[in-house]
């Protein structure tokens, strides 16, 4: 459901004009622009991209290196619940910010504002989306046990 409504949400943008979209979304985020961030911040993938001899690519590949960990994370180990979701998401997106050659400080608002999610959520004791089934019966993922409301019993935890 989220692939269709981002691709719905993006491809007007991507279609209107597919250069400024790919300069905007691809290339600056990964510091293929000879433009510099306006607002540099000292994020690790920015600082290996300017201070370390051949830091771009290496800041490109600790990014690729944990895309495919979080994908993998989420196919092996699914969350179930909205919290757990927002967990696993808030992770992945902090890491994609800091590993990014060219950021800003000010993109790390949408990690904490999903852990903050994930937080209340569990706080609250409620989930908002209905537990997928696993691909691997009988595993559950970590972040679904620290996703539970601390009020509720042991006992009566799945």
């Amino acid at each position: 459901m989220a692939l269709p409504t981002a691709t719905a949400a993006v491809l007007h943008f991507a279609l209107a004009d597919p250069a400024g979209f790919y300069r905007s979304v691809v290339a600056f985020p990964l510091g293929l622009t000879d433009s510099a961030p306006p607002a540099a911040s000292p994020l690790p993938g920015l600082l290996l991209s300017t201070y370390v001899p051949g830091g771009r690519v290496t800041a490109l590949a600790l990014l690729a290196v944990s895309a495919l960990l979080i994908a993998v994370s989420l196919m092996v180990r699914p969350p179930v619940t909205a919290c757990a979701a927002a967990v696993r998401l808030a992770f992945g997106l902090g890491l994609a910010t800091a590993l990014m050659p060219s950021t800003r400080f000010g993109y790390l608002v949408h990690p904490l504002t999903l852990g903050a999610l994930a937080y209340r959520t569990r706080q609250r004791g409620s989930t908002t989306a209905t537990p997928a089934p696993s691909l691997l019966p009988g595993r559950r993922s970590p972040y679904d046990a620290r996703c539970r409301p601390s009020h509720v019993e042991r006992s009566a935890r799945p």
